[in-house]
């Protein structure tokens, strides 16, 4: 039986200062969509949410085992005062951790079905 090689790329990560000398720590990796599956609606749900919920919930759910004091009502908190770039990122970030390319809408559909199961 033949050997397959694999080369694994690390989760992609966003380190956040929210005040002085206090960080948040993001990582997009399969622990994040495990605690989005957790949530009442699942990556279903997450999709179907206003921006800022969405963004919210990302927040939250990459932070969530990194911080463990980290809630969801101090991820809405920091959404309500970041630029709108910021909150783009996160969202970008999560959808290239999932194989969907920035501003490619149609592929994001794509994978989000996939995910999914649809």
């Amino acid at each position: 039986m033949a050997k397959k090689m694999m080369a694994c790329k690390a989760a992609p990560e966003i380190e956040i200062a929210i005040e002085e000398g206090e960080t948040v720590l993001l990582r997009f990796d399969i622990q994040c969509i495990s605690n989005i599956q957790e949530l009442e609606g699942g990556l279903k749900g997450l999709m179907t949410m206003k921006f800022a919920e969405m963004a919210a919930t990302l927040l939250f759910c990459a932070a969530k085992d990194n911080n463990q004091e980290f809630t969801m009502e101090k991820a809405k908190k920091m959404i309500a005062f970041m630029s709108i770039d910021d909150v783009k990122e996160i969202i970008n970030e999560f959808s290239a951790s999932i194989g969907v390319k920035e501003g490619d809408d149609e592929a994001t559909k794509k994978m989000i079905a996939q995910l999914l199961g649809a």
